[in-house]
């Protein structure tokens, strides 16, 4: 895992939770967003001010275009849990000891997923407890 600490330099401390064992593609794939990562942050940023808690969700199912969306836990229209939000997610997002200035991005593919967790705060010591 030392590529992440490179790949996002300075700007973020990570923890990163495999979701399964071979994580070869998603090396390429952090390797992808490097040089987004800023807008990415900022996506999720905008969403969450705007929608609530969520996760910006990275779709790599089509090889030749990266689609990016953000998914609330709650649907303030409707007024009630968002149904779309992947139940099995819930828990990893709402864990009530998190600062606010922890968020979660998750990459996938037609084989699975792979769980990103930023803390925003460079001096924040939340991620090093885990």
């Amino acid at each position: 895992m030392n590529i992440l600490v490179n790949l996002f330099k300075v700007s973020f401390y990570l923890n990163i939770i495999m979701v399964e064992q071979d994580n070869n593609r998603f090396d390429i794939y952090l390797k992808m967003i490097e040089t987004r990562i800023d807008q990415l942050v900022q996506i999720y940023i905008t969403n969450r001010k705007e929608h609530g808690l969520g996760m910006l969700f990275l779709n790599f199912c089509q090889k030749e275009k990266l689609d990016v969306f953000y998914n609330p836990i709650y649907d303030k229209e409707k007024e009630c849990a968002n149904e779309m939000f992947p139940k099995d997610l819930i828990s990893y997002v709402t864990d009530n000891k998190t600062p606010d200035s922890i968020i979660y991005f998750n990459l996938f593919d037609n084989e699975g997923d792979f769980m990103l967790t930023i803390d925003l705060d460079k001096n924040g010591k939340f991620l090093n407890k885990k």
